[in-house]
């Protein structure tokens, strides 16, 4: 049965994993499962791959195209290197055991020694509880350095319009000059009573470059094809970055 029908081998990575462990990659994934499976004599292999998507969502290409065949009665066996490939989810990572042993489908995570046709396996369990639990931590360290960043003053995004980064460490920003006269002349001009759609006209008839424009421009391509104007909402989200706080 198991190899008139498909062998499917499952893998998946996302930007976090890529910082867990060596042997995550797509290519290694697929090098260990093509090895589990010959050495444990599952034929007809297919694989089904979802390369830079997160634990966490279970709307995947990848897992949608192999659940269809799972459904449609196509498969045998999926086989996945370890139970974090699967999800990251405890609750989402159960309903898809459910779906594969209501379709009399086996599955096997190959580094984690699970084996469903071996029966129930407690330990597996913890392990889906620790997978959750790790993008849970991530995000909490993640947005503590973000945090932490942000109270040293450093830059964590895209270049605002007015500033230019160092060119030793991209987490400092410079003032622009060439530009930074238009951002304390829309400041000063509202806090006169000014609205932000008469500065914008009075920027366009300037011919002073919108900052998205001045972005392309800055750095040496063409600007023949894009909109240069300023508009009144451009300028209220000028006003209201509070990057220009300092």
């Amino acid at each position: 049965m198991v190899n008139k029908k498909i062998s499917a081998l499952y893998c998946r990575l996302s930007v976090d994993d890529k910082l867990d462990e060596e042997s995550n990659p797509i290519t290694n994934q697929k090098s260990i499962l093509a090895k589990y499976a010959k050495e444990h004599g599952f034929g007809n292999t297919r694989y089904f791959v979802d390369d830079g998507t997160s634990g966490t969502v279970f709307n995947r290409p990848g897992l949608n195209a192999m659940l269809e065949e799972v459904k449609a009665g196509n498969v045998a066996v999926v086989i996945f290197k370890g139970q974090s490939r699967i999800g990251r989810d405890v609750l989402e990572v159960g309903l898809l055991k459910r779906t594969f042993e209501e379709n009399n489908v086996r599955y096997i995570a190959a580094a984690d020694g699970l084996d469903s046709a071996k029966g129930f396996d407690v330990m597996s369990v913890f392990r889906d509880v620790i997978n959750e639990f790790y993008v849970s931590d991530c995000s909490k360290k993640v947005r503590a350095g973000k945090r932490a960043n942000a109270l040293q003053g450093k830059n964590q995004g895209m270049v605002v319009y007015g500033y230019t980064l160092d060119e030793k460490d991209n987490s400092i920003l410079h003032i622009n000059e060439e530009v930074a006269g238009n951002i304390r002349e829309a400041f000063n001009r509202v806090i006169g009573g000014e609205r932000p759609a008469a500065i914008a006209r009075d920027f366009n008839a300037r011919g002073i470059l919108s900052p998205a424009a001045y972005r392309v421009f800055s750095k040496g391509e063409s600007i023949e094809s894009m909109d240069t104007r300023w508009f009144t909402w451009s300028v209220q989200a000028l006003l209201k970055n509070q990057t220009y706080i300092g």
